[in-house]
């Protein structure tokens, strides 16, 4: 790849990954509002759930108009490897100005009243601490820093693993 390749294909991996994170931030934020409203839970499973057929609809376009048809496998993992980055990258930023400017609590308090259901008596008991241990540690498990830097982590390791996936789909060497 030569310097102008590069340049397209970061300038378009640039918007894509804003696209991405723009579909994250929504989820999320369904995700936020499910206890006012059920069924934005599953809306917030389903936009998490489109983010491969999201990240292989946008190399599609980016092959198809940007390459004119042909993208190799090694070019097609490093779009989307830049895409999950700059996603992962932007998202980390929304959802550290949430947690530090709005949250005041709130999901760690969702974490709570939903692990004080009677059905998750098996699950603290398999752990081997008390439901009031586990609640104890909820505000800071979910503080703003260590809530995003794992959220980061998750989003580029994953994105590298369905990076491969897409890449190998959505690769074309003739027209």
């Amino acid at each position: 790849m030569n310097y102008e390749e590069i340049k397209q294909l970061r300038a378009y991996a640039r918007y894509d990954g804003i696209y991405l994170a723009i579909v994250w931030a929504a989820s999320f934020t369904c995700f936020l509002a499910s206890p006012l409203l059920g069924i934005l839970a599953t809306f917030s499973s389903i936009l998490t759930l489109s983010t491969p057929f999201f990240v292989a609809y946008r190399l599609k376009v980016y092959r198809e108009i940007g390459l004119n048809g042909i993208i190799s496998f090694k070019r097609a993992y490093f779009y989307c490897i830049r895409v999950f980055m700059n996603a992962a990258l932007l998202f980390s930023l929304t959802q550290w100005l949430y947690m530090n400017f709005l949250d005041h609590g709130k999901v760690a308090s969702m974490v709570a009243s939903i692990t004080s259901l009677p059905e998750y008596d098996s699950f603290f008991a398999a752990l081997g601490i008390s439901r009031e241990e586990f609640t104890a540690t909820l505000p800071e498990a979910f503080s703003a820093t260590p809530m995003v830097i794992n959220s980061l982590m998750y989003e580029i390791f994953f994105g590298s693993i369905i990076s491969l996936i897409v890449s190998a789909l959505m690769a074309r060497n003739k027209k």
